[in-house]
Parts: C-alpha cells; sequence; structure tokens
C-alpha cells in the first residue's frame, strides 16, 4: 500500500516519477558554518632525508607537505574546527540537536567514546551525541544522516557533523602505509541548519561493495584484534594478497568503475545539475595519478578544477579531505555564490560516496567578500 504525508513528500520529492529511485532528499539543508583546524605542515623532503619515503615514490606522488599534529589530541583538533564552524555561522551550541563525530584512526584510551569531549567542550550536551566509523567517506555518511536527521521533524534546528584524526602512531607509518598516500593530521566541523546557510547540500548518495571487504583486512585472525597485537597497518601489502588470493573479485576494477559512474550519474541527476555545471572537484588527498585517474579522467574533467594543488600540501588528511578543502576555497574566495562543488570519496570496506554543493552566497568570512563600509 502506498503511503503518503507531508514529511515523506518534502523529504522523497521525485524529480522523475518514473524512477522512483532517483529522489531528492536534501534540497532543504543548508551549510551555515565550517571548521578547520591544520596542524603545521612537514616538508616530504625531511622524511625524504631521514628515509621514512622513497625519493623516487616522495617524488612520483607529488605531494609537498604533511600536516603533522605532534601529540595534540585528534578530538582537540575536532574541538577547535567545531569553535570556529559554530562561530561562524553564528549560533549557539544550545540550538544542536545532533553531533556526529568521524573517526578513521584510534582516538583515545580503550572504551573511550570521542564524541562526549566534544559535546562537552564546545557545550553541545543537549544534542544526540554518535561517532561514525567508516574510514574515509565517513563525512559522507554522516552528512546523509544529519540531514535525514534535520529533515525528520521541524524541531531539529541545527546539526553539527565533525572529524579529527591525528596518525602519529607506532601501528602505521603515515609516509608509507598505503600506495599514493601519506597520512596527514586534521581537525574539521560543518554546521548544517534547515534555516540559513550560505551553501545548499543539493544531493548526496553512497555504495557499498561488500565484495571488496577483504581488500583492506590482510591476513591476520578477526580475533583477537589488531590493536593489541605487534606489526603495523600496511594497506599495500593487504591489496596484494587480495589480488593474488582467492577472494578477489574476478570483475577485478571494473565493477568498481562502473558502480562510481552511476553514483555520479544519480548525484548530478538528483542535483538536476551536469557535469558542466561543476565548479570544483574534491578526491580524496592522494597523489596526482591517483586523483586524475580516479577522478578527473572519470569525470572528464581537467586537473585544474581538482583541489589536488590544496591536497598536496596537507596530505591525505582523513575523513576531512573534501571538507577542509571546501573551507579553503570559501576562504580564498575561489568558490563564490552560484558555483557548484562535487566531493568524491572512497573508504575501506569498498565504500563510494559523492555529493553536491551549491554555494548560494558568500560567506562574510571569505576572502571574496567586500568589507562592509564603516
Amino acid at each position: 500500500m502506498a503511503h503518503s504525508s507531508p514529511f515523506f513528500d518534502s523529504f522523497f520529492t521525485l524529480r522523475d516519477r518514473e524512477n522512483p529511485g532517483w529522489a531528492v532528499k536534501t534540497r532543504d539543508v543548508l551549510i551555515s558554518g565550517l571548521g578547520a583546524f591544520l596542524p603545521d605542515r612537514v616538508p616530504i623532503g625531511w622524511a625524504v632525508e631521514r628515509g621514512l619515503i622513497d625519493r623516487s615514490a616522495a617524488e612520483e606522488y607529488g605531494i609537498t607537505s604533511v600536516a603533522v599534529a605532534g601529540d595534540m589530541p585528534a578530538p582537540e583538533m575536532a574541538v577547535r574546527a567545531c569553535r570556529q564552524a559554530l562561530e561562524r555561522a553564528g549560533r549557539s551550541p544550545s540550538s544542536l540537536s545532533l553531533l556526529l563525530y568521524v573517526s578513521v584512526w584510534y582516538q583515545g584510551p580503550h572504551g573511550w567514546c570521542p564524541q562526549y569531549y566534544v559535546q562537552r567542550h564546545t557545550g553541545a550536551g543537549q544534542a544526540t551525541a554518535a561517532e561514525v566509523r567508516q574510514g574515509c567517506m565517513g563525512m559522507f555518511s554522516a552528512l546523509e544522516l544529519a540531514a535525514a536527521h534535520l529533515m525528520a521533524s521541524a524541531e531539529h534546528e541545527a546539526a553539527l557533523v565533525t572529524s579529527g584524526d591525528n596518525f602519529t602512531s607506532d601501528l602505521l607509518e603515515r609516509w608509507r602505509f598505503s600506495p599514493h598516500f601519506v597520512m596527514g593530521d586534521a581537525g574539521s566541523a560543518v554546521v548544517l541548519s534547515r534555516r540559513t546557510g550560505f551553501a545548499r547540500l543539493k544531493s548526496i548518495n553512497a555504495i557499498t561493495l561488500p565484495e571488496y571487504e577483504a581488500m583492506h583486512r590482510g591476513p591476520g585472525p578477526l580475533f583477537p584484534p589488531g590493536a593489541g597485537l605487534p606489526g603495523k597497518l600496511d594497506y599495500g601489502e593487504s591489496k596484494h594478497r587480495w589480488l593474488d588470493g582467492p577472494d578477489r573479485d574476478p570483475a577485478g576494477p571494473l565493477k568498481l568503475v562502473a558502480a562510481q559512474d552511476e553514483l555520479i550519474s544519480r548525484t548530478l541527476d538528483e542535483a538536476d545539475i551536469t557535469m558542466g555545471d561543476i565548479s570544483r572537484v574534491a578526491y580524496a588527498n592522494g597523489s596526482r595519478e591517483r586523483v586524475e585517474g580516479r577522478a578527473m579522467i572519470p569525470l572528464g574533467l581537467p586537473m585544474s578544477l581538482s583541489t589536488w594543488e590544496q591536497g598536496r600540501t596537507v596530505g591525505h588528511i582523513g575523513a576531512s579531505d573534501q571538507m577542509v578543502a571546501l573551507e579553503q576555497l570559501l576562504l580564498s574566495g575561489e568558490l563564490r555564490s552560484g558555483d557548484h562543488f562535487l566531493m568524491l570519496g572512497v573508504g575501506p570496506g569498498l565504500n563510494i560516496a559523492c555529493a553536491v554543493i551549491e554555494i548560494t552566497e558568500t560567506p562574510h568570512w571569505s576572502s571574496a567578500r567586500p568589507a562592509t563600509a564603516v
């Protein structure tokens, strides 16, 4: 039996009644604040001189520096980004009904929940808080969950999504844990609202290909957990084992490519735009070869529209890559009213995500904003 209500009619408004799977889900969700915390950057040459990364790999990747937080806790970087986002949004923490914390790496003591630390230190104690752990595309999932939360009730005024990661660890070699990626540290935050904002989350989608699950697992047992065992995370080794092992999908990368193409087409359709309307593209901060081959060539767009030039200066900052890139483009005035920003992400699992954000006005904290006469 078909059901109808004002909520479902607004949340699942269809552009194409003949294709009910493609729904415009987030047309009324706005971005009212962005925040980022980037620690000092370490030149890639420093790591080459100390043998932390091969010189040939450093030259091939094109990464110039990496943000390194030292002993600053990941949740503290998230708190600083949250405070900036809330201040820019002109919003009190008491107005938040949801706080989602996106994590990639270990956050603190065993059994501890970082989202409540952020709640405590931002004054958002009345909000429902939860942690989202979905690898480097976790920000996409958190944005989709937050959008659904805001659309679910008129009483839900605003939501805060944040992420923080510090990859300084004996369990990982940040400079060479995975081919084409060098890990950087950062915090990011975004305030979503149903009422005011300078940008609109026009569409967001994700897809999971669980048949690729073993690609990032490696040969170790599922129990006991790896955190208590010797050894380091090495995605390069686990990928090679997967490619040579029985768990490899016979379709190889073709299924991944096809899934990404369909996902991007669906997201553009829901946003009611074409690729020609895209002003800039943010992908995971990897080597030039990886960003160009996995994102820009499939999109049919030049590297000049990517955020690689910014990303190569900070490294792969976990789930914060795309949000920090957006914040930096707005801060510099490279994105302005009327522009469309496409975010594309991938994470272990295997997960792929895509989102389109429309800039509806230049935020007051952007350098492109004309000064107000006194």
